[in-house]
């Protein structure tokens, strides 16, 4: 698994330069932050609510980008504008991509810390 297919390599070393001993911290804080959010973007899709969908998506969409996991924040960007516009069908399939970029990016960050 390549860390590019998954990361902004340059953002991230830059980002770990400057928090330099935090690095780990805030990589855990967005690690255990990005357990919860998954289980509640299936819940609100199951409860078909839009408003909490998005707010959700668009959360964990700065989260992601914030740590430069830029595949994962496109993910969640696309979640994020089909649940502005309504669009719910098709949202399963993208919270199942979500999930599963999110354990890649989950894993390479563990391996990092």
């Amino acid at each position: 698994m390549s860390l590019a297919e998954h990361f902004d390599p340059e953002s991230l070393d830059m980002l770990r330069e400057v928090m330099d001993d935090e690095f780990s911290d805030l990589m855990r804080v967005y690690i255990d932050d990005s357990r919860q959010r998954l289980p509640l973007l299936t819940q609100a899709l199951q409860q078909q609510d839009a408003r909490q969908l998005r707010e959700l998506a668009h959360s964990f969409k700065g989260a992601s980008s914030n740590v430069s996991a830029n595949a994962l924040a496109q993910l969640c960007f696309q979640l994020e504008m089909a649940a502005r516009e309504g669009q719910l069908q098709g949202a399963e399939e993208l919270i199942a991509q979500i999930e599963a970029e999110y354990l890649a990016v989950e894993t390479l960050l563990q391996d990092m810390l």
